[in-house]
């Protein structure tokens, strides 16, 4: 699979070692495979590595088209713990109109619970 032009310029990303799995404007796809880096005191993933891989996947869904997103709002909710040794996040278009796009985006652990929910709005840049 050919790694999106907006994952492949993402440094943060890739020094999170966050894997892209797929991306269009209606949807995309992340991985994470849990390091001791991304841990916390309790030794689950920290709150800060869930909320950048959801941010990240958010990211790559709203700039997978000719347009260019930021980041206007995003509102987290963590649900469960996370057990096993990976992350994986899925961002889903729910609305676009004029200039603002709006995903919710799901990041589950890997027997599959939901870990966090997050609802996120982007602002579409006028174009130079």
């Amino acid at each position: 699979m050919q790694t999106s032009s907006y994952a492949k310029n993402d440094h943060f990303a890739q020094w999170l070692e966050v894997e892209h799995l797929d991306s269009s404007f209606s949807g995309a796809r992340c991985r994470l495979r849990i390091l001791p880096q991304h841990r916390n005191g309790l030794g689950t993933p920290h709150g800060a590595v869930i909320f950048a891989l959801a941010d990240i996947v958010f990211a790559c869904a709203c700039n997978a088209s000719e347009a260019s997103y930021i980041g206007l709002q995003a509102d987290i909710r963590y649900l469960n713990r996370a057990s096993g040794d990976e992350l994986i996040a899925h961002a889903e278009l729910v609305g676009a109109s004029g200039r603002l796009a709006h995903y919710q985006i799901s990041v589950n652990d890997a027997p599959g619970n939901r870990v966090a929910l997050i609802s996120a709005s982007a602002y579409r840049l006028p174009q130079p």
